[in-house]
């Protein structure tokens, strides 16, 4: 956005590769991508469809999932349908729930608004349940948003609930290849316009003079300079590379510094045996005994929901070659082996990983028989992987967590104490793919004001 304003860009990589959680990497003869699973709202009228024809990212082979059928939903009382589109949806939702069509009415309602202020100190948990009254239902519409952010009763905003779902269910779509695809389509459009990118570039230290930072340093003694200065990292890991400063004052790192994260995830891509398992373009969400408002794997690291896609890469025939399950898992599931770093933890956490790993297997199985017995393969990672390689702290999944009751942390500013210092990324505003594109918008306004 900022390349094709005229700006001159130039991307500073921690990683060897670009494109952090939307990267994809190799593993024995198949493609994996680290985090994107779907993308919502790229239909005509939808939230993201402007904002990526801008980007040049609508000329990817996006495909549409299942419209009739784009998440399909196992509770321990039965299976749920969800088509594709807010009318559609309530439609089919009150045939679930033929005596709730009321509180249904008044949801697709919510899903269409965009009075998003009240929404921002409105308690998500507590809204629901004042409109939809049957417990079951609360389950089934909140389920496909289990590992989409944290669904934290005592404080998710209305505002993060829904812009995390109502998008999905306007349209959802994949892409017809891997994550990097994305990520080579906006690399090419910052050089286009005279951007630079570079990848093993970690900035350990920014410099400040007057009040404004001056330089980047690198761990490659590497320096930068530049007019204004803008962090993708974590807001406390971009406040840690400011080791001194004239001007962030000691009640505002505190603040930033002490805020809570939310959870992470624990993800499992399975390489399925060629002709195993039939392709299936929808998601498919299984909820255990536990409420999904209450489900991150914990320090006994039981498994108590999974979500389950399909990615469109390397479909062979129909068959899926590759299959990746998703449950939250907190920090304090992995705090054992905070101090371990890729490559070098104990046999303890290995352990650990396979626990989960089969617990996720047989979950999903409930709705994939044969899947146990189609397996060639497996990896896994958990927050600590996320930590090591995003810099995010404790490996959290969406960045700060949001609260109702905070409005300094529902929507975090993007400008900092020091002028040319900006923020952006998933802990300001909104996460996912959905919520970093509309919070570049949102730092873009920011540098306006400044």
């Amino acid at each position: 956005m900022l390349a094709k304003r005229g700006y001159q860009v130039t991307v500073l990589e921690k990683q060897k590769q670009l494109g952090g959680c939307m990267q994809s990497y190799r593993r024995g003869s198949i493609n994996l991508d680290t985090g994107l699973h779907y993308v919502g709202g790229l239909d005509e009228h939808g939230s993201l469809y402007s904002r990526f024809k801008e980007l040049g990212l609508m000329t990817l082979p996006w495909r549409r999932m299942d419209i009739d059928a784009f998440e399909e939903i196992y509770t321990h009382n039965g299976k749920y349908i969800w088509p594709q589109g807010i009318d559609r949806f309530i439609h089919a939702m009150q045939q679930y729930f033929p005596h709730q069509k009321e509180g249904l009415e008044k949801y697709g309602k919510l899903l269409r608004c965009t009075d998003e202020e009240w929404m921002q100190k409105t308690n998500a948990w507590d809204y629901i349940n004042s409109i939809i009254t049957d417990p079951e239902l609360v389950e089934v519409l909140s389920a496909p948003a289990m590992c989409k952010m944290e669904l934290r009763r005592q404080s998710l905003p209305l505002f993060t609930f829904v812009h995390g779902t109502a998008a999905f269910i306007g349209s959802s779509w994949r892409l017809a290849g891997e994550g990097n695809m994305l990520v080579e389509c906006l690399v090419n459009q910052i050089k286009k316009h005279g951007g630079q990118l570079y990848a093993n570039k970690e900035v350990c230290k920014l410099t400040e003079s007057d009040g404004r930072i001056i330089s980047a340093i690198c761990r490659d003694d590497s320096v930068y300079e530049a007019d204004i200065f803008i962090s993708d990292a974590h807001p406390a890991t971009t406040l840690h590379l400011l080791e001194e400063s004239q001007v962030v004052k000691k009640i505002f790192r505190r603040r930033m510094l002490s805020q809570e994260n939310t959870v992470g995830m624990f993800t499992l891509q399975l390489q399925i045996k060629p002709g195993a398992v039939k392709y299936f373009n929808r998601n498919i969400l299984v909820a255990g005994q536990h409420s999904v408002w209450d489900n991150a794997v914990e320090e006994d690291h039981v498994v108590k929901g999974v979500m389950i896609s399909c990615p469109l890469a390397d479909v062979i025939d129909g068959y899926a070659t590759c299959i990746d399950i998703l449950t939250p898992m907190s920090w304090d599931a992995v705090k054992t082996w905070e101090d371990s770093r890729v490559f070098h933890r104990p046999d303890e956490y290995y352990k650990m990983k396979d626990y989960v790993a089969r617990q996720c297997i047989s979950m999903a199985a409930t709705a994939i028989p044969e899947l146990e017995k189609s397996i060639e393969c497996m990896y896994s990672s958990t927050p600590l992987t996320y930590r090591d390689y995003n810099a995010s702290p404790q490996g959290s999944a969406f960045g700060y967590r949001k609260d109702y009751q905070n409005p300094l942390m529902t929507i975090v500013s993007a400008r900092t104490p020091v002028h040319n210092l900006l923020l952006t990324g998933q802990s300001l505003m909104l996460h996912g793919l959905h919520g970093v594109t509309m919070t570049a918008e949102y730092t873009l306004r920011s540098m306006g004001e400044n």
